[in-house]
């Protein structure tokens, strides 16, 4: 058994080392949605992508812009273009045919993006993978509300939670959360929050299509959104926590 980094032995095989004809795979976040917040260094991989696999979520008429392929490869609540693992084996096949591929997501990859499945499969495939980061979902609601998610003196602490499944829900002991995907849920979400002891009059920020064109905040006391008749559509974020009052008037 060869000893790790033993340098006689990498000169010998590096010659007839397959990977050295790989392509490279980069995981990258698109941000939230507006095409302006997407990361430079995410639009120079895009630049030079031979194939971008995309998000359902990311606009269409965006990517045309850049040359590569394009195969959308993204999930929905109740649509999934592609399975996971479908989607794992696409971007190894596209590697390993020697391809510069580009997985590019909403939001940041590592949040509730299933970045880290992807990182991990090609990784253990040995194929050159980057996480190039986005603006989550998240910070860019928060900052696009006008929203502090942490304030000395109101919020020493801010949790990132998934509103979807409703088996995942769960309501941690924190100053600020902030719920994804909780548009099916919200209800739910809503009455955990009462049950695990926080007030009625908790003041709860909703946030549809953040930087899109047809974006809407709401903002309302926790028993006020409960009595609303409002219906909201993903995408879907919900800031819970004293802050939301600090730049909002609140809707009596």
């Amino acid at each position: 058994m060869a000893k790790k980094e033993n340098l006689f032995l990498k000169n010998l095989f590096s010659p007839i080392d397959c990977r050295k004809k790989y392509g490279k795979v980069y995981i990258a976040g698109f941000g939230p949605g507006d095409p302006e917040l997407l990361t430079i260094k995410a639009q120079k991989a895009l630049q030079q992508a031979d194939i971008i696999f995309y998000d359902s979520l990311l606009d269409d008429t965006y990517l045309e812009n850049f040359k590569g392929k394009k195969i959308k490869a993204g999930k929905r609540k109740d649509l999934h273009m592609k399975e996971q693992d479908e989607i794992n084996e696409l971007l190894y096949r596209a590697a390993i045919s020697g391809k510069k591929v580009v997985r590019i997501k909403g939001g940041d990859p590592m949040i509730f993006g299933r970045g880290g499945e992807e990182f991990c499969y090609l990784k253990q495939r040995l194929i050159d993978v980057e996480i190039i980061p986005g603006i989550t979902s998240a910070l860019a609601a928060a900052a696009i509300a006008g929203i502090p998610l942490t304030q000395r003196g109101i919020s020493s602490s801010v949790s990132f939670c998934t509103g979807h499944p409703e088996s995942s829900i769960h309501i941690p002991d924190t100053d600020t959360i902030v719920f994804y995907m909780p548009a099916s849920t919200l209800h739910i979400i809503l009455n955990k929050l009462i049950a695990a002891g926080r007030p009625t009059n908790i003041p709860i920020a909703l946030i549809e299509n953040i930087s899109l064109p047809g974006q809407r905040i709401i903002t309302g006391r926790l028993y006020e959104i409960l009595k609303g008749t409002n219906i909201f559509q993903s995408p879907l974020l919900v800031i819970a926590g004293n802050t939301v009052m600090v730049n909002h008037s609140i809707i009596k």
